[in-house]
């Protein structure tokens, strides 16, 4: 480059002849001639040596034509097998040629730019990530909604990715924007959806279905593995965990985790818009009008199962068990299942609220729930299920068993006495 700036400063500028220029540049004189004819700066070519796998490009394209998935590694060895047993190539150069065939055969997908109106899509999904909560590092399950204009989001944490963290997620999305907006784009995930039928049809969960008509939200499904179609919501879910989550958060509990969530969502008003010179604030200012008002009366962020109560006072839902006051054994009534907890109700009336178990096969037993059939029950009060594993503090549980103990000492006439005893003392507890 710095002999054709010379060349073309000697000769064509200052009219130098070309047999001085080129002696005391040393180099001959018919470049300095092709130098001075072209206006283009010379360009280094790069040449491809040749390579041993050249011999089967034809054979490799075929492969990658009939199955584009197929492997680097997987055409080795179907080399290997059909054309040279002998083939010896590191599987480094074999990766490296195959992608280099690939790009040639296979041309990258190309996209359309979109632009939203105020108030129109939004788009939500969940997306795993790591915190410390009460000292245990969990893994949670982040809930993140999108306004397609602005770019304002929401995000809130829960222990699992079901209907109700869905509804849960959905309902704290729209008053936290205090809007809801006009069409929402969700993933096939099976919260949402039965069964995907031909085209952009999907078979609904009833109760999501249910739900998202109480707040008259259309949601349209992106197409399988489609994940360009919300591209939006899975930017902004890896800003999310590269700006909180990075490093590992701790919290004392689930719902500090969630209310300082909802702070750095605020905060993230003052960003600016990765497309627009704007901030997000200024954007959602406009957007706001534009979303539909929320409606008087909202969805309740649950799913309602019917249930019995059995014999032991005891409602199974989702494979954990809850305790009721035995006076409701036999009885059939309704179960509300939130994200964080679980409300039963016997007959119209709420009668025990527990707070929902992370994992599966768990017992979420009230020792309260048996005084009142303890005090006649008294001997079965030292392997009772509800006074186990600690659930009642060691000096009443000490307690039970010197009264169990006295009982089997008294004759038949003082047991009632010794379970009304009981019974008073679980209550001062």
């Amino acid at each position: 480059m710095d002999q054709w700036e010379a060349i073309r400063i000697r000769v064509v500028r200052d009219n130098e002849p070309i047999k001085l220029v080129a002696r005391d540049l040393g180099i001959a004189r018919n470049t300095v001639r092709k130098y001075v004819r072209s206006l283009d700066p010379p360009a280094k070519v790069k040449l491809r040596r040749a390579c041993r796998l050249d011999a089967w490009r034809s054979a490799m394209s075929e492969l990658l034509r009939s199955t584009p998935k197929i492997t680097a590694k997987r055409i080795g060895t179907i080399l290997r097998q059909q054309y040279d047993p002998e083939l010896d190539v590191s599987e480094r150069s074999l990766r490296e040629y195959v992608a280099r065939l690939r790009k040639d055969l296979v041309p990258k997908e190309a996209f359309v730019r979109a632009t939203y109106a105020p108030g129109y899509q939004a788009q939500f999904d969940f997306s795993p990530m790591r915190a410390a909560v009460a000292g245990e590092e969990v893994e949670l399950q982040i809930f993140v909604m999108r306004l397609s204009y602005s770019g304002h989001f929401y995000a809130r944490a829960s222990h699992r990715q079901d209907r109700p963290a869905l509804f849960c997620g959905l309902l704290r999305a729209v008053q936290f924007f205090e809007g809801i907006p006009h069409v929402a784009i969700f993933d096939n995930a099976k919260t949402a959806v039965k069964r995907i039928l031909k085209g952009r049809d999907r078979e609904e969960n009833p109760a999501f279905l249910a739900f998202r008509g109480a707040l008259a939200l259309e949601v349209q499904y992106a197409a399988p593995r489609a994940g360009n179609e919300k591209g939006g919501v899975e930017g902004y879910v890896g800003y999310i965990e590269d700006n909180f989550f990075r490093p590992t958060p701790s919290f004392e509990s689930l719902d500090d985790l969630n209310l300082s969530l909802e702070r750095f969502c605020v905060e993230s008003l003052d960003r600016q818009h990765s497309t627009h010179r704007e901030s997000v604030g200024d954007r959602f200012e406009r957007e706001r009008p534009a979303l539909r008002p929320l409606p008087d009366r909202l969805p309740e962020p649950c799913i309602i199962e019917y249930v019995r109560v059995n014999k032991f006072a005891e409602v199974t839902l989702e494979t954990n068990r809850y305790s009721v006051p035995t006076r409701c054994v036999s009885r059939d009534g309704l179960a509300r299942i939130f994200d964080d907890y679980v409300l039963i109700s016997i007959e119209g009336i709420d009668v025990v609220r527990h707070k929902r178990p992370v994992g599966k096969h768990c017992e979420v037993i009230d020792p309260m729930h048996y005084v009142d059939l303890i005090s006649h029950k008294h001997r079965a009060a030292l392997h009772a299920l509800a006074f186990a594993d600690e659930r009642l503090p060691r000096p009443l549980f000490c307690a039970i068993g010197s009264s169990s103990g006295m009982a089997r000492r008294r004759p038949r006439s003082g047991r009632a006495s010794c379970g009304s005893h009981l019974t008073a003392r679980l209550r001062r507890s």
